[in-house]
C-alpha cells in the first residue's frame, strides 16, 4: 500500500511539474540572480549554508544569492539578519526561483523545487563523499521496470529526477572517479567528466582554527563552548540514516543494543558527554529520549559541522561524515552492529574494512572499550589517518567554475 501511495504521489508531482518546468525554461532570467537551498528545503545546513555565509561575509554586490526554503521560521531568521531569503510556497518565492540564472543545492532538486529551476544552471555541491554506491549503479539500475522508469524520467522529465544538475562538485580525484557512474544520468549533456569539478566542500571551512562560529549564523556556538568547558571529552555519535532498510534512528538504537543508562554512567565516570546527532531525516524523533540523563545529549541543531569541530571522538558507521572528520585527524570508531546485513545489501566504493583509520566494532561494549583506550591517549590510528588523508588528497580551494 505504501509503495502504491508513493507511486501515486510521484505521478501527481510529475503531472503538476510538467507545465511549470517548461514555463521555467522559457521564463526570462534576471542577470546575477541565484537561488540556494539545502536539506530538502527544511534546514539551514550543509555545503549550501557555508557557501551562503562565505558569500555574504565578503564585500560583494555582483550577485543576489537568495536562500529558498519550505521553512517559514528560517525565512524570518535570515531576514532578521539582513540576508535575502524567501518562502518557496509564496508568490515571491515562486517568482524568485523562476527568475534565477543559477541554483545551488546540497542534496537534491527538492532542496528548492525541480520544476521551478528547470531553466537555471544547477550547481550541485552534494552532501558528502559516499562510502556506499549511490545513484545509478548503486541505488538503482535499468534492469527492472522501476529502473527503466527512472531512466525515462532522468532523460525526458529531468525536473523529477532528484540527482539532475549541470555542475557537480567532488572533493578529491577519487570521489570524482566514483561519481562518474552514479551521476551519469544527471547531466543535460554527455560530458560527464567535464561536468564534475574538483573543489573544496564549503562545509569543511569551519574546521579551520581561524573560522569564527559567528553567533549570528551559529546559535549552537554557546552550547558547544559550554560542553567544552564542562566535560573533558565530547564523544559524538553520527549514524547514517537507514531509509534503505525502512529504519529510523530509534530502530538503530534498539537494534544495536545501545543502553543509554549505561552510556550515561560511563560518561559520568569519565567526565565526558555522549552526543547523539541524528540524520536530518530523523531529526525530530529523539526529543525526549535523553532528558533524564546529564551525560547523554541529543544534539538539537540540524548542522553537524560545528559539533564535529568540537568533537574529541567520532563514532559513526557507514556515514561519509568520517571522510570530512579525517581533516581534523581525531579518533574515529566505527560502530557497525549490522555490518553483515548492510554489506549484503549495498556495495562500497572503498574497501570499508581496509580503510584502517579506526577500529570497527559490532557491539557497544567493544566500542566503549576502544573509547576508554582513546581517552587514555592510546590512539593507534594517528599515523594511519594521516596516510589515508594524503592518499585522498582533498582539494582545499573553490573551483572557479562554481565561484560567485
Amino acid at each position: 500500500m505504501r509503495r502504491i501511495l508513493q507511486g501515486l504521489l510521484t505521478v501527481i508531482n510529475i503531472g503538476i511539474g510538467f507545465p511549470i518546468y517548461y514555463l521555467s525554461i522559457f521564463f526570462p532570467k534576471k542577470k546575477n540572480l541565484a537561488v540556494i537551498g539545502s536539506s530538502l528545503g527544511n534546514h539551514f545546513a550543509d555545503n549550501s549554508k557555508y557557501y551562503y555565509i562565505e558569500y555574504y561575509s565578503k564585500e560583494r554586490n555582483d550577485l543576489n544569492l537568495v536562500w529558498i526554503t519550505k521553512n517559514r521560521n528560517l525565512v524570518k531568521e535570515l531576514k532578521l539578519k539582513g540576508l535575502p531569503a524567501e518562502f518557496l510556497y509564496s508568490i515571491k518565492g515562486f517568482y524568485t526561483a523562476l527568475r534565477a540564472q543559477k541554483a545551488y543545492l546540497s542534496h537534491q532538486l527538492q532542496d528548492i523545487n525541480g520544476p521551478l529551476i528547470g531553466g537555471a544552471t544547477i550547481i550541485q555541491f552534494w552532501h558528502g563523499m559516499p562510502l556506499r554506491k549511490i545513484g545509478y549503479g548503486g541505488d538503482w539500475n535499468d534492469n527492472s521496470l522501476s529502473g527503466k522508469t527512472k531512466l525515462f524520467i532522468s532523460k525526458w522529465l529531468p525536473y523529477a529526477y532528484y540527482m539532475k544538475c549541470d555542475v557537480l562538485l567532488a572533493p578529491c580525484a577519487k570521489a570524482k572517479d566514483n561519481y562518474i557512474e552514479p551521476f551519469s544520468k544527471s547531466f543535460r549533456d554527455n560530458k560527464i567528466k567535464d561536468n564534475i569539478v574538483l573543489s573544496q566542500q564549503p562545509r569543511t571551512l569551519c574546521f579551520k582554527d581561524s573560522y569564527n562560529l559567528n553567533k549570528n549564523y551559529f546559535p549552537e556556538a554557546d552550547k558547544l563552548l559550554e560542553l567544552r568547558k564542562n566535560y573533558n571529552g565530547i564523544i559524538s555519535w553520527l549514524p547514517t540514516q537507514r531509509k534503505l532498510f525502512n529504519k529510523t534512528i530509534l530502530d538503530v538504537i534498539k537494534d544495536s543494543g545501545l543502553d543509554l543508562g549505561k552510556m550515561n554512567e560511563y560518561c559520568k565516570n569519565n567526565k565526558s558527554i555522549f552526543v547523539i546527532k541524528a540524520h536530518f531525516l530523523d531529526f525530530n524523533l529523539l526529543k525526549d529520549i535523553t532528558k533524564e540523563f546529564k551525560n547523554v545529549l541529543v544534539y538539537p541543531y540540524s548542522d553537524p559541522y560545528p559539533l564535529l569541530k568540537f568533537t574529541d571522538v567520532l563514532i559513526t558507521d557507514y556515514s561519509s561524515v568520517f571522510f570530512d572528520f579525517l581533516l581534523l585527524n581525531r579518533p574515529i570508531v566505527f560502530m557497525c552492529h549490522d555490518l553483515v546485513e548492510y554489506t549484503r545489501r549495498v556495495n562500497f566504493y572503498y574497501d570499508f574494512l581496509g580503510l584502517d583509520i579506526g577500529t570497527v566494532c559490532k557491539t557497544w561494549e567493544s566500542t566503549v572499550n576502544v573509547i576508554s583506550d582513546i581517552l587514555k591517549n592510546h590512539d593507534e590510528f594517528v599515523e594511519r589517518r594521516k596516510e589515508q588523508l594524503i592518499r585522498l588528497d582533498f582539494v582545499t580551494k573553490y573551483n572557479p567554475l562554481i565561484e560567485f
